[in-house]
């Protein structure tokens, strides 16, 4: 997998970075793990990102909310890493099937999280 070129420079230009993920195997999907991988290649890189924003957005099959901590404490520590806030974090379990995020608060949580930020 390749991840696009343009990353660097919109990570570089954010003031807030929201990850949106579900949990797949009860750990962060590839495409987010190669986000993160390029976030590193700029601090080893010696760009200054530190001061930003970051959110968390995800969701789970399962009731129980630890079924997320497979996602959550790895975007917290590297936002802990980077220096950066975390702004806010939605945990949203019990989503499977399709329509199953209307029968929670999730899509509210995360309106709410934006208009914070």
């Amino acid at each position: 997998m390749m991840i696009s070129t343009r990353l660097p420079p919109a990570i570089l230009e954010a003031d807030v970075i929201v990850f949106t993920t579900p949990v797949y195997w009860y750990s962060i999907p590839a495409q987010i793990k190669g986000v993160i991988d390029r976030i590193f290649s700029l601090v080893v890189g010696g760009k200054d990102i530190a001061g930003k924003e970051c959110a968390l957005i995800t969701c789970c099959e399962e009731e129980d909310m630890t079924v997320m901590d497979g996602v959550r404490i790895p975007i917290e520590r590297m936002a802990a890493l980077n220096k950066w806030k975390m702004a806010g974090e939605v945990l949203i379990p019990g989503v499977l099937n399709v329509g199953d995020i209307d029968k929670t608060e999730g899509c509210k949580k995360a309106a709410d999280l934006a208009n914070s930020i």
